[in-house]
Parts: structure tokens; C-alpha cells; sequence
């Protein structure tokens, strides 16, 4: 199956929200993760329709069934989870004794042991809601360590580096180029803060995928007369592999671009 930066190509771009989906973007991530199927945008043209469903039917899986089986999973696993010290671990509220919210991407989601809900009551997506569960799962989570580290100093991210730098990093940077205040929106947008940062960036934020789960954004402007491209570089706090694993983390990380650059 292509890439998602391949699918993204081939895409309409309106960005129409028809697929369920806020970006052309992030449905591209979800097509090439087996996580949505190319029949569900109506804008496709016909040559790009058919080559890339005759690639989806090379697959063993049906779309999304690998993630409704891991969300099916989750949902038994946190039948486990006590939302009290759930809560007040991951710096969410309790609304009962099975249920509470959590911000994720700056957004309010109710959880329960059964589905998650995001701001207007509806279901939310598998992939959003196996991400949630997925945190809520992970045991032990510690405090931020106030350490930032690359993706690619995070344990066993070698066989993700290329998703990472692809489909975050250079989303990033390539909608941006030649409009730092354009990041600068998206980024109050969703709830970040300017950093202090050593170093000669155009722009730098810290952002919060979960409460107490920091990334810092740091943007370098394209320089055309040096023949320069804009840069994008994501940091992680060193516990980050203690909030997520690799791959819930690199699904975080293209829903985030997703949501940054609608």
C-alpha cells in the first residue's frame, strides 16, 4: 500500500470533512494504516479510485478491522481500570465511578468502560478512542521527566523513524513554509504556549497531546534565496514511551499534524 504522503497526492484537498475525517491529511494516514478505505472520500477521481482500492484488496484485513479488534480488546482490559486514581494519575476529572473526562489535543473527551465520547456527544473514532484507552492502560506513568528527546532516541523507533519524520514532521513543515504566523494560530489553536528554547527557530511551542503528556514544536522558516526548506522537529519528554507505545505514539503524532495543519 502507498504512504500516506502518497494517498495525500492523490487526494481532492478540500479538506471537505465527507469521510469523517478533519484533513485529506489525516485520511490519508488512516488509509495507509488499514484504518479507512479510499471508497470513503466521494471527491477521489475514478483512475486514483480504482488503483488504490485494487491495493486495498491485496490486504489480508478488511479496513479497520485490526483496530476494531484492538479497540475491542482495550475496552475489556479497562473494565480493569479504577477512574479515580485513572484521573487524578493522567490529570483528568471523574464524572462517577466509571467514567471521567481527559483533554486530548485540547479537546474534552468522556470516557467510560464501554465508548468514548468526544465534545458533542458523539462516538468517537477508533483509532482516537484506542489511543485514549491506550494511555489510560499503560502502567506506572511517571511524572515528565522536563528531558526532551528526538523520536528517533525513543526505543525501537528505528522501523517508525521515516513515518515520523514523513508523515509529522514534514506535513508540518511543508504547510507552513513562508507562513510562521499561520503556525503561529494553529498552535494557540490548540492550546499551546510559547517556549524558550535555545537555539535560531522562527518558532517554538510546547503542546500537551494528553495533560501531562508534553511535546515541544520547534520551526525553522524555509530561506528560498539559500535554497533552504522549512523545518519541523517534534520533541518528546524521555518518559514519553511510558505514556504510549511506538505505535499508538507515531498515530498520535499524524492525528496531531492532521488536526495543526486543517
Amino acid at each position: 500500500m502507498k504512504t500516506a504522503v502518497e494517498i495525500y497526492k492523490l487526494l481532492p484537498k478540500t479538506n471537505c470533512g465527507a469521510c469523517g475525517v478533519r484533513s485529506c491529511f489525516g485520511f490519508a494516514a488512516k488509509v495507509a494504516a488499514n484504518m479507512a478505505s479510499v471508497a470513503e472520500c466521494p471527491g477521489l477521481g475514478d483512475t486514483a479510485r480504482e488503483a488504490l482500492l485494487a491495493e486495498e484488496g491485496s490486504r489480508t484485513d478488511s479496513p479497520g478491522t485490526v483496530y476494531e479488534h484492538a479497540l475491542k480488546a482495550l475496552k475489556e482490559k479497562n473494565k480493569a481500570v479504577d477512574f479515580r486514581k485513572a484521573a487524578a494519575l493522567l490529570g483528568g476529572e471523574t464524572a462517577g465511578a466509571d467514567s471521567m473526562e481527559l483533554i486530548f489535543l485540547n479537546e474534552k473527551y468522556q470516557i467510560t468502560k464501554e465508548r468514548i465520547l468526544d465534545a458533542a456527544g458523539k462516538e468517537a473514532r477508533p483509532w482516537i478512542s484506542i489511543l485514549i484507552y491506550n494511555h489510560l492502560c499503560m502502567p506506572d506513568l511517571p511524572a515528565p521527566s522536563g528531558e526532551w528527546i528526538t523520536f528517533s532516541s525513543v526505543p525501537a523507533s528505528h522501523a517508525k523513524d521515516k513515518a515520523w519524520a514523513g508523515h509529522v514532521e514534514e506535513v508540518i513543515a511543508g504547510h507552513f513554509s513562508g507562513n510562521v504566523e499561520g503556525l503561529r494560530a494553529a498552535c494557540e489553536r490548540m492550546g499551546a504556549v510559547t517556549a524558550e528554547v535555545r537555539g535560531n527557530y522562527d518558532a517554538a511551542f510546547e503542546f500537551r497531546f494528553f495533560p501531562r503528556y508534553p511535546v515541544l514544536l520547534l520551526f525553522s522558516d524555509a530561506l528560498p534565496e539559500e535554497d533552504f526548506p522549512a523545518q519541523c522537529t517534534m520533541l518528546l519528554d524521555r518518559n514519553a514511551p511510558r505514556y504510549l507505545d511506538i505505535e499508538s505514539i507515531v498515530v498520535l503524532g499524524e492525528e496531531f499534524a492532521a488536526r495543526l495543519t486543517e
